[in-house]
Order: C-alpha cells, then structure tokens, then sequence
C-alpha cells in the first residue's frame, strides 16, 4: 500500500510572519505575537483538496538558547493548528551545538514525521524560506520549494548555504509555491 503525499511547511516566514531583531528574522515568542499570513489558510487547503497530508516542520533554537519557553512555543503551535487545516508540527527545540539530528539543514524532522504518518516521500515536497530548509529536502529525497524571502540565502550559525545549492522552484509567495506542487503532481 502506498502512502500519502504531504507537504512538509516550515514555519516561520511560510506561515506566519517573523520579528525581526535588528536584521535578524527571528519566531514569535508568544501567542500575542504570532500573525499568520493572510492567504496561509486558503493556500493550504488547496493542497488539502489535492490530497496532500501537512506538516510542518520547524527549527526552533530559541528553546536551547533560553530565550523561548517550551511552554510558549507549544502554545504558539496549538494556536496555528487552529487556525490553520495542519496535520502535525515537528519541532527541533536544539541549538546547532547540540548535534542534534532534527535540526534542518538534517533532515531528521521530514523523515520522523514521514514514518509516523506514512508519507510516501516520492511524492511530497517542502516549502521552506531559507537554505538549511533546501538542504533538509534534498537529504530526505524530496524536492525542495523556496518561498524567497529577504534572509533566505543568509548565513546561518552552520555558516553560508552549499555553493551551487537551488531550490526546484522558488516562489515570490506561497500561493506561487503552491501552485508549482499542484503542477508537478499532475505531471507527476
């Protein structure tokens, strides 16, 4: 028996938007905080009608870092799975020297939510906004979609994107982004 496609969804800056700390994009850290863009809801259940089982699948480092409660964070999760047609949300709570495997550019969030769900990766994808979400798609086999943002191709604590690295296709919104997975799956 095969499994279900999915789309696996980043968070911040894909779903609702970022703060920004000086230059930095950085998650909301609370509820009162969180703004979910206004076309997430209707974009994703698009990809609902297809077919297509949503995860998101989000580094969270501030946990580690102490400067998000785990508590906040939960709260901030359930919030968007109300408001928002997801199936689950896998979440790297580690810092980078933690050496953890769920920490995207690894691809270990894609492939336990995969397995828990019966994902059948052949036919899923990722839309990310940064390259650490490009890597990660690439290593768990399934083709990565950047929804381009202003940091997307900044260094991150791992240092600067792989030289020659490209999404498959990369979007000016999720709309965009959405459309290029409906295509590819009637291609497909």
């Amino acid at each position: 028996m095969t499994g279900q496609p999915a789309v696996f969804l980043d968070r911040d800056g894909v779903l609702n938007e970022v703060r920004m700390d000086g230059d930095i994009a950085s998650t909301p850290r609370s509820v009162a905080e969180l703004q979910i863009y206004p076309d997430a809801r209707s974009e994703l259940e698009r990809l609902r009608k297809a077919g297509y089982a949503l995860i998101v699948v989000s580094n969270q480092p501030d946990v580690a870092r102490g400067t998000l409660s785990g508590s906040a964070l939960e709260s901030i999760n359930q919030a968007l799975c109300q408001a928002l047609p997801i199936d689950a949300v896998y979440v790297c709570p580690h810092d980078t020297r933690d050496g953890c495997d769920c920490r995207k550019p690894k691809p270990g969030l894609i492939l336990r939510g995969a397995l828990d769900w019966r994902i059948d990766l052949s036919r899923s994808f990722l839309i990310g906004d940064r390259w650490v979400d490009l890597v990660a798609a690439a290593a768990a086999g399934i083709p990565g979609i950047l929804l381009q943002r202003p940091w997307s191709w900044e260094p991150t604590s791992l240092g600067d994107p792989p030289e020659g690295l490209q999404p498959a296709f990369a979007g000016e919104n999720l709309g965009e982004c959405v459309d290029r997975v409906l295509v590819a799956r009637t291609r497909g």
